[in-house]
């Protein structure tokens, strides 16, 4: 945001023990100088934060209401705020739920996978006994064909070095 020279102020409603951080900084490239404070819904302010460049300040809130933001550039320039609050007990409880939920989530992609691989496997069990018949029925036919050849191989082979006693001459 462009702000000139003069106090700008800014009202966020809180509530009761949050946590406040807040930052305010200048544009990169800039290193001027910035004030900043905080103003209670009773008015009570806290001191100034100077920083040359950047004016950060954490805040433990103490009622319920509208906090004022102020913050004081020496020059006119542009400058970015950031205002991170949280209350502590609904972070925790928010990230306990967060976590349950991953835990929920993590669960159920483990039982998914596990399903899936349970339904391939049987699948996969149910192809292979379907093709059991076909895997035995080629080993026989090997088998015998391998007996077959190698009898033949012998007749064969055998003929070839036949000698007939009645067509020697000797």
């Amino acid at each position: 945001m462009d702000l000139d020279s003069q106090m700008t102020c800014f009202y966020e409603p809180m509530q009761k023990n949050m946590s406040l951080k807040l930052s305010v900084n200048n544009m990169p490239g800039t290193n001027l100088r910035l004030s900043m404070r905080l103003s209670s819904p009773s008015a009570e302010f806290s001191k100034w934060v100077d920083g040359d460049g950047s004016a950060s300040m954490h805040h433990n809130t103490t009622e319920d209401g509208d906090y004022e933001i102020c913050v004081k550039p020496f020059r006119p320039q542009r400058v970015t705020l950031e205002i991170f609050f949280f209350h502590p007990e609904k972070l925790e409880k928010s990230l306990d739920e967060h976590m349950e939920v991953t835990e929920l989530s993590s669960m159920l992609a483990i039982y998914t996978e596990i399903k899936f691989y349970n339904k391939v496997s049987v699948r996969d069990e149910a192809m292979q006994h379907s093709n059991s018949f076909y895997i035995k029925a080629y080993v026989i036919v090997f088998c015998l064909t391998n007996i077959v050849v190698a009898f033949v191989q012998v007749v064969i082979i055998h003929r070839m070095f036949f000698v007939d006693p009645k067509r020697m001459r000797v």
